[in-house]
């Protein structure tokens, strides 16, 4: 005990220091735990250091429950549908890009395919702490461009916790085997399940009908209760402990005290938040980043380069303008907390050399420093793109990641939307139903006859194939039924990287159910299953015979579900919907908007914002009139360009300044009256008095009793009685 408390109380004096001089030095405070954690490691001797790093370890996995806690109350399905496609096929392809890029670094490093996996993982993921923190010190975190970086964040944190879930079983056997794989996925679908009906039904429910019992004490045990036991959860069945913090943290984000988590637990998250990043400096050995700086320097010099190419690549295929992908492809480039919990994780299960962790640290540190230098180049580095290419190049790149939509586009684009991910739902869902058939009942049965020999499986994959190719075929070829997939590709002026985006899905998804089901049935090299794979995709896509008996299905099963049907709703032309979007303000209690209503805003101040939406406590006031008085705590959902914006949010932050004597002292005085005393002769009214001599009459005293009245109208003040008043001492002093 003496030893754990002499290390926290070291370490928290060393990490207050550092931090101080980081925040002097407008650097994140993240650099400053970790810095901190060098000091007081093993590694450092000339200094105190802790005397049980273990311990010190054991609070930083404390830690990464409460980060990730913390990551899932502010992750939600409100905002993950927010964040649209754009965000997804974003994502996608810089976690492909930089996955493969991580595999080639290691390889060329001559590191083993198991630690090159590893690495393709840690420099996927972008630190959303030290992105918010730059663009603070910046003072872009309102521009447009800045809510693409976020939706992408909100996809990256989600693709992280499936990297750690995942990550383990694809690398940790020596082949590939799908049939784990299949059953990890499995697992989590369940489990992901389990958490979209447990977040929308039960605990929300809970939360509401218990309301009026929640006290601030009773919201944050319950809160960390439930953390924690979701956290023993998921441990007893086998998956990372840091999503089962994710997913509590992502259920109460859905509950009517969502808010009022965020704020109680905020503290409680930063301090052991605190000791996670302290403990990952504690494990730097300074003198590895010395012996190993070559690698350090190659490996940053990726993730500044390759990591922006890959997310701008991304953006461009996601819908957005050249100029829109690389200000915000240009933000991602650095890595952060996911990539330390990953080496751990590496660490853990000795797949990744030692010396991969202060690599990776270093590389963390280095990045970040270099973030905020990297986002300026963003301007000037479109400017020169642009003014440098051929005309014809131009045209291929706003080809390529978008140019300007109509309305009629936009109308087909949704059906197109709506059709492909019903067909893709209708088509995942069949493959699936019949590899579990298959894998499952036939084969066993099959085996049970005729035994487990190597034909047998042979025959049996080509029984369960022959039933997937039909829809393998519809996977594949099939587009839409109205025509609008060709319609938009003609298009001059529409995008074409999201249709790329769509094919491409579907291959990969191909070889994905391919390769799950050879796996099963045959034990065979990563080389071996995608030469398979390619072979089979030939096959379905050049065969009429496939494409006859898919329509014979289709035309049973598959007609009715593909109606198109709905309203065409209302899309905002591109123009437009470039310059503004959505932002939320809170109405502080000393703030200038505070107690006027929205259109003495809009007088005082012409921001051009609008307010579209109005959270009071548990009431949601949509469209509020221009007469709405705006009170402390109200959470306002406003509309407007860049400017507009942050010009209403100038006004939000403007605070009122106090009146004079901000201290008010208020006593209470009795005083008997002489002959001649202004106050003889008075109505003792309550307003009369406090409107003429600004004091509030208590009650009085008669010069011939002493029975303390309360005043009425009718009361005269009379010489020789004492009155009882109330009010600033210096207004009394002047009375008396």
């Amino acid at each position: 005990m003496n030893t754990l408390l002499s290390d926290l109380a070291l370490i928290l004096i060393v990490a207050g220091v550092v931090t101080v001089i980081f925040k002097k030095l407008k650097q994140p405070v993240v650099l400053g735990y970790i810095v901190a954690g060098v000091l007081a490691g093993p590694y450092i001797t000339f200094i105190p250091t802790v005397a049980d790093s273990q311990n010190v370890e054991f609070w930083g996995k404390i830690g990464v429950i409460f980060l990730l806690f913390g990551l899932g109350l502010e992750f939600n399905f409100k905002k993950l549908k927010k964040v649209g496609g754009s965000g997804f096929i974003t994502v996608f392809t810089e976690v492909v890009m930089m996955f493969c890029m991580g595999i080639i670094v290691g390889r060329v490093l001559h590191w083993t395919w198991v630690s090159s996996i590893f690495l393709g993982g840690m420099l996927s993921i972008s630190s959303t702490s030290i992105i918010i923190k730059a663009f603070d010190d910046m003072g872009v975190k309102n521009k447009k461009f800045t809510q693409m970086v976020f939706g992408a964040l909100v996809v990256e944190d989600l693709v992280a916790i499936l990297i750690l879930v995942l990550l383990p079983a694809v690398v940790l056997s020596k082949s590939f085997n799908g049939v784990e794989l299949a059953d990890k996925i499995a697992n989590l679908a369940l489990f992901l399940l389990l958490w979209f009906t447990g977040g929308i039904f039960f605990i929300p429910t809970i939360f509401k009908k218990m309301k009026q019992f929640l006290s601030d004490e009773t919201v944050i045990v319950v809160s960390l209760g439930l953390c924690f036991m979701m956290v023993v959860i998921t441990i007893k069945a086998g998956i990372s402990e840091a999503l089962g913090a994710f997913v509590m943290g992502s259920i109460l984000s859905g509950t009517i005290q969502s808010e009022r988590i965020i704020k109680l637990v905020k503290p409680v998250k930063d301090f052991f938040g605190a000791i996670f990043f302290v403990s990952v400096g504690m494990l730097v050995d300074p003198s590895a980043v010395f012996k190993y700086w070559p690698q350090i320097l190659l490996i940053s010099a990726v993730i500044i380069t390759a990591k922006p190419l890959a997310a701008t690549l991304g953006l461009l295929f996601s819908g957005q303008t050249l100029k829109n992908a690389i200000l915000s492809g240009i933000c991602l480039c650095q890595i952060g907390e996911f990539s330390f919990i990953i080496v751990q994780m590496g660490l853990d299960h000795k797949v990744v050399p030692e010396h991969l962790y202060p690599v990776i640290v270093t590389v963390s540190i280095l990045t970040t420093f270099i973030t905020p230098y990297w986002m300026k180049l963003g301007e000037p580095l479109y400017n020169f793109i642009y003014n440098s290419v051929k005309p014809q190049w131009r045209t291929v790149i706003e080809r390529l990641g978008t140019g300007r939509k109509t309305l009629n586009r936009e109308s087909e684009w949704n059906k197109l939307l709506k059709s492909y991910a019903l067909r893709l739902f209708i088509y995942i869902g069949w493959i699936l139903f019949v590899n579990i058939f298959f894998t499952q009942i036939i084969y066993p049965y099959i085996v049970r006859l005729f035994g487990e020999a190597t034909h047998i499986r042979i025959l049996s994959f080509a029984i369960n194939l022959s039933a997937m190719l039909p829809f393998l075929w519809a996977l594949l070829k099939r587009k839409d039924s109205d025509g609008a997939f060709d319609k938009i590709w003609q298009d001059q002026k529409f995008a074409r990287g999201p249709l790329l985006f769509m094919m491409i899905l579907k291959y990969l998804i191909a070889i994905i159910a391919i390769s799950i089901t050879s796996s099963f049935y045959i034990a065979m090299g990563y080389g071996a299953v995608l030469t398979l794979c390619a072979l089979i995709i030939s096959v379905v896509l050049v065969s009429n015979k496939i494409k006859q008996h898919y329509a014979r299905i289709e035309d049973r099963f598959l007609t009715n579900l593909n109606s198109e049907g709905g309203r065409r709703s209302l899309v905002l032309p591109r123009e437009l919907a470039d310059e503004i979007h959505i932002e939320k303000v809170e109405v502080e209690p000393n703030s200038f908007i505070a107690g006027k209503t929205i259109s003495q805003i809009h007088r005082s101040r012409n921001t051009g914002a609008l307010v579209i939406q109005l959270l009071r406590g548990m009431d949601i006031v949509d469209l509020p009139v221009n007469t709405e008085i705006l009170f402390p705590m109200d959470i306002l959902i406003i509309l407007g360009t860049d400017k507009q914006i942050m010009d209403f949010k100038d006004a939000a932050e403007e605070k009122v300044k106090p009146r004079e004597g901000t201290s008010v002292e208020m006593e209470l005085f009795q005083i008997t009256l002489q002959e001649d005393s202004p106050m003889i002769g008075e109505n003792a009214n309550i307003t009369h008095i406090r409107e003429k001599f600004g004091v509030l009459l208590v009650g009085l005293e008669g010069e011939d009793s002493n029975t303390f009245i309360r005043t009425t109208s009718a009361t005269i003040i009379q010489p020789g009685d004492t009155v009882w008043v109330v009010g600033e001492k210096h207004k009394v002093k002047e009375l008396e």
